[in-house]
């Protein structure tokens, strides 16, 4: 088995939210896996160019794309193994989560990152990326980076209802961690590995909740390392 992920100049550094997402729910299952790092234009070199993004699964010869459909693949094919999302309930929550968090939480956040995520790419995709994304924000990198802050504090008034649920439970599926709270940490991960900017306040629930998610599956998630 093995999952595509996206790296920038340092290819230990896989920073895709929604490859992220992938890891955490293949590690949730057990499941061994081999990590492919690919900068974004080496994703149509696989499965004959058939895919634009990552992260991209391939098992037993298929290859299955989108985070989402990742995780239900999993679900469906290894149900002996324990559950991403608590039963059928649980997982149109999930998917209710999925696309709350990408208006909410991911656009704002995506905005403050953008210049930081250019500034780590491998210079062969400089031109891509900032063609691609200059069109997807209708501004310049640069116009996006002066604006960090104010897209910072968006994303961070965004926060309220996470860090409200955290105060009466471990994580953001109960007891447990599940899928939902891979959504969530996938963000956490994009910011860490591509910016230094300080997300949360150690007051924050949600701080406490992320070093908890850090120490899973013997601690995967810190893998990736601190900007400076």
């Amino acid at each position: 088995m093995k999952l595509y992920e996206l790296v920038g100049k340092d290819k230990t550094q896989g920073f895709s939210p929604y490859v992220w997402r992938a890891r955490m729910a293949l590690a949730h299952k057990g499941l061994d896996v081999e990590m492919v790092p690919l900068t974004f234009t080496e994703i149509p070199s696989i499965a004959s160019g058939q895919f634009k993004t990552v992260p991209i699964l391939e098992h037993d010869g298929d290859f299955i794309s989108d985070s989402w459909a990742i995780a239900c693949y999993l679900e469906n094919t290894f149900p002996d193994r324990p559950s991403l999302f608590g039963g059928e309930s649980g997982q149109a929550y999930a998917n209710f989560f999925n696309f709350t968090s990408f208006y909410n939480l991911l656009v704002p956040l995506f905005q403050s990152l953008v210049y930081d995520i250019f500034e780590g790419l491998d210079e062969k995709d400089r031109d891509y990326f900032r063609k691609s994304r200059e069109a997807r924000l209708g501004k310049s990198l640069e116009e996006a980076h002066e604006n960090q802050d104010k897209s910072l504090t968006t994303f961070q008034k965004q926060l309220w209802p996470y860090n409200a649920t955290l105060k009466t439970q471990a994580f953001l599926s109960g007891a447990n961690p599940a899928y939902v709270d891979y959504i969530m940490y996938g963000l956490f991960q994009w910011a860490k590995g591509v910016s230094p900017l300080v997300l949360l306040t150690a007051d924050d629930p949600l701080y406490d909740w992320r070093q908890r998610m850090d120490q899973l599956y013997n601690g995967l998630g810190q893998v990736i390392k601190t900007k400076s």
